[in-house]
C-alpha cells in the first residue's frame, strides 16, 4: 500500500500521522511512504513540476523487484494534496492499482480521467472541511466530492442505487454495488468533520473523530484483487 503524504508534509510524517506502519506488521501488508519535496503534481499546468505519475510507476517497479509483491493487490491512499494524487493516479495507473482511498482529497484540477479498466475507490471527507470544500469550490463547484464519487461510480459501471448506512456517530458509508469486474466504490461522509485524517497521530484540528481512515481503507482493500 502506497502512502502519500499531505501538503508540507513527508512520507516519515505520513507514516506516524496514519499509523499505517502497525497495520501493515498485523495484517502482512507491505507500507511504502514516497516523499514528493515540491508537493504533488496533480495537474499537467505546473511549469517544471515533476511528472509524479512516471515517478510512483517507477517506484512500484523498484518495491515489486525488491519485495515478494502480489501485482493483483496493490493500492495506494492519501491525504488532502496526496488525495488528488492517488485519484489521478487511478486514472493514470489503473493497469498497475486494484484500489485508492482518498481522505479529505483534492479533485478540482485534475486532468480528464480515462482508466484502462475499474479501479475500487474508497472516498472519506468531512462535510464542513473548508480547506477542501465538499461542494467543491465556491466560483464553480471544481472538486466537488459527490461528484467525484458519482464519476467512478459510472466508470466503474456501478449499481445507480447507493446503500447508505450510519458506521460511527456522524459517520455514514454510501456503497455502490454490482461494480465492473468485483471494483467497488465507497463514499464514507463525515458530518461536520473538517480537513482531517480520521484516527490521526496526532489528532487534526476539529471534532473528534469517530473512525480510523487507516483501518477504514485496509478493510476496504483487504478483499479486493484485480
Amino acid at each position: 500500500m502506497l502512502a502519500l503524504h499531505g501538503s508540507a508534509a513527508d512520507g516519515s510524517f505520513m507514516e506516524r500521522y496514519s499509523g499505517l506502519s502497525a497495520i501493515a506488521d498485523r495484517e502482512g501488508f507491505v507500507a511504502v511512504y514516497p516523499d514528493a519535496p515540491g508537493g504533488w503534481n496533480t495537474d499537467d499546468h505546473k511549469a517544471g513540476a515533476a511528472d509524479d505519475v512516471t515517478f510512483i510507476s517507477d517506484l512500484l517497479d523498484r518495491v515489486e523487484h525488491d519485495w515478494c509483491i502480489d501485482p493483483h493487490r496493490i493500492y495506494a491512499i492519501g491525504v488532502s494534496s496526496g488525495g488528488g494524487m492517488v485519484a489521478r493516479l487511478a486514472c493514470d495507473l489503473s493497469a498497475r492499482l486494484t484500489g485508492i482511498a482518498s481522505v479529505a482529497g483534492a479533485y478540482g484540477a485534475l486532468p480528464a480521467c480515462r482508466p484502462g479498466r475499474p479501479v475500487s475507490v474508497l472516498e472519506i471527507h468531512g462535510t464542513a472541511d473548508r480547506i477542501v470544500p465538499y461542494q467543491g469550490r465556491a466560483s464553480d463547484g471544481a472538486g466537488n466530492v459527490p461528484a467525484f464519487v458519482h464519476g467512478w461510480r459510472s466508470r466503474d459501471h456501478c449499481a445507480k442505487r447507493a446503500v447508505r448506512r450510519p458506521i460511527a456517530p456522524r459517520a455514514f458509508q454510501v456503497d455502490y454495488r454490482g461494480c465492473a469486474r468485483h471494483s467497488a466504490v465507497r463514499h464514507i461522509e463525515i458530518v461536520g468533520g473538517g480537513h482531517q485524517y480520521p484516527g490521526a497521530t496526532p489528532p487534526d484540528a476539529g471534532p473528534p473523530s469517530t473512525i480510523s481512515a487507516s483501518w477504514q481503507a485496509w478493510r476496504f482493500f483487504a478483499r479486493l484483487r484485480s
